[in-house]
């Protein structure tokens, strides 16, 4: 079905939604998908970011940043995207049927960076161990991103993909692990010719977080010759983050999750020499 937007020049902010199908039948049935791009969506971001830094002191820095944030509003498709491709809105006479949270929106950002720098030891046994040493970490950590819950079919009878179930249950959650993150007695789907009830992005997935770390030694080799050997380690504790679930309600791995956030521990070693 085939459907276009107009607006008033008197106030543009009125919009008056047609179907082609209804009102030209035999022009409609020539068209396959039909894409209008438009500035019709609008979306809100507000947010709070709070810093600390403690400049190198006695060998040590610190620095931390942490952002919590909400961004909420429409979605120029069903699944959060721009632009509009061959989708549409769930209900094309009503955009804010689609208002939920931002696919970006992540309502925590943290991370937090240290350094630490051995001094030169006046003993020359400890200045040949113990001195230029410099290890430095990183933990980033972030809030799960949010989840639209789609049917996997055509209920409403449109032909208009991602449309949403209908969520009968508060309690969307199953045991937040690999083979049971979401419920799915909490879901079920909406009637023929009917649209769901899910809000679209209401329920968080697995949140994220992960430490990287390097070690590294600066050497001289006499005037202005240097070398320098690092180590480095991402994802230092191997961590397993959570992708999200399967959210297509009509398959057979609705709920379960399939896949990894990020990668498994990663070490990379490397010379470096100065001259």
């Amino acid at each position: 079905m085939a459907y276009a937007v107009c607006s008033t020049n008197a106030n543009l902010n009125q919009r008056r939604v047609f179907s082609l199908s209804g009102e030209n039948p035999a022009a409609a049935a020539l068209i396959g998908n039909m894409d209008m791009h438009t500035d019709i969506g609008t979306q809100s971001y507000r947010g709070l970011k709070l810093s600390f830094q403690r400049r190198a002191a006695s060998g040590v820095s610190l620095n931390a940043n942490y952002t919590v944030s909400r961004c909420f509003g429409d979605a120029t498709t069903p699944g959060g995207g721009f632009p509009q491709i061959a989708n549409g809105y769930t209900n094309p006479a009503d955009p804010a049927f689609d208002r939920g949270h931002c696919l970006q929106d992540r309502t925590h950002i943290g991370s937090f960076t240290a350094g630490a720098q051995t001094p030169r030891f006046d003993s020359a046994a400890l200045r040949a161990l113990a001195s230029d040493w410099r290890v430095s970490g990183i933990l980033t950590a972030l809030s799960g991103s949010w989840l639209n819950i789609i049917t996997g079919r055509d209920n409403a009878l449109t032909g208009i993909q991602m449309q949403r179930v209908d969520q009968v249950s508060d309690d969307v959650y199953g045991q937040k692990t690999v083979t049971s993150y979401l419920n799915p007695a909490a879901f079920a789907q909406p009637a023929p010719g009917a649209l769901g009830s899910y809000v679209r992005n209401s329920i968080k997935g697995p949140g994220f977080w992960t430490v990287d770390m390097a070690l590294s030694r600066h050497v001289s080799v006499g005037g202005t010759r240097s070398m320098e050997f690092r180590v480095e380690t991402f994802n230092l504790f191997n961590t397993f983050n959570l992708g999200n679930p399967v959210t297509n309600f009509n398959s057979g791995s609705f709920g379960r999750i399939t896949s990894m956030t990020g990668a498994p521990r990663i070490m990379q070693f490397g010379i470096k020499y100065g001259f």
